[in-house]
């Protein structure tokens, strides 16, 4: 078993996987039977209810088995971590609930590019980024990684202008689509794409719920087999913003 090289997609198939603990249980059985095993982020109480246990707003996989934090993350969650052989660093910015108080973490790592509205950037992150020559570039949304779904090292799916903007500016190819409002994301309107799924395997994408709920679909899906991914379902009747499945760990 190993670290991922390329944060967000795996080589293999994954056997840890971080997500919101209050993801439907049905759901986590589903991944479960993958035979992944999940560490559940708590929701933390000075985030704002809705995303309070999103995985994309409390921690970022950088790198091999680099991973930032939030200052607060349970020690539980930690120990979890540290089992695995993580090198885990503490982030310097404590999190609010109000934006952009509640965004330090919520990057998005695209090949060797990380978006992030930067003058929000937790400067523990803009540090290891710089260690290890990934490029951090501006965009305007505070909420990055929410607004874009990797699809490979080259090619993502987003629903933010500003991210598609700076996107195609770096050669990354883009499927742009409107606001998704059948995302269902509890005491908001609606929720992003990008926290609608993650990879569970090498080109093996997991809908938190059914892709078939998106008004975008048929464009996904024509943008997704374009690059040889396929998707699963882990629900019928919805599909949930539950910040991201957050791939960590990959079988041999």
């Amino acid at each position: 078993m190993g670290f991922l090289e390329q944060t967000l997609l795996p080589e293999r198939d994954v056997s840890l996987l971080a997500v919101d603990a209050r993801m439907e249980t049905g759901m986590k059985n589903v991944l479960r039977e993958y035979g992944i095993n999940l560490v559940e982020i708590p929701p933390y109480h000075e985030l704002g209810e809705p995303v309070a246990g999103h995985a994309d707003m409390q921690i970022i996989h950088i790198h091999d088995n680099i991973l930032v934090c939030q200052p607060h993350l349970p020690v539980v969650i930690y120990q979890q971590l540290k089992e695995y052989g993580f090198d885990i660093y503490f982030g310097e910015t404590v999190l609010k609930k109000k934006y952009p108080l509640d965004v330090a973490y919520n990057v998005a790592i695209v090949g060797e590019i990380a978006f992030h509205n930067t003058k929000y950037t937790d400067r523990v992150i803009v540090n290891i980024l710089s260690r290890l020559n990934i490029r951090l570039v501006h965009v305007n949304q505070g909420y990055t990684k929410c607004s874009i779904l990797p699809v490979s090292r080259n090619s993502i799916i987003t629903d933010d202008p500003s991210v598609e903007k700076a996107a195609c500016k770096e050669g990354i190819k883009v499927l742009k689509i409107p606001p998704q409002k059948k995302i269902f994301l509890h005491g908001l309107s609606y929720g992003f794409i990008g926290g609608t799924a993650g990879f569970i395997s090498k080109n093996v994408l997991a809908f938190a719920g059914n892709i078939d709920n998106l008004d975008s679909k048929d464009e996904i899906k024509d943008f997704l087999n374009e690059h040889n991914v396929k998707w699963v379902n882990l629900g019928y009747n919805e599909i949930y913003d539950y910040g991201s499945l957050v791939p960590l760990y990959e079988k041999p």
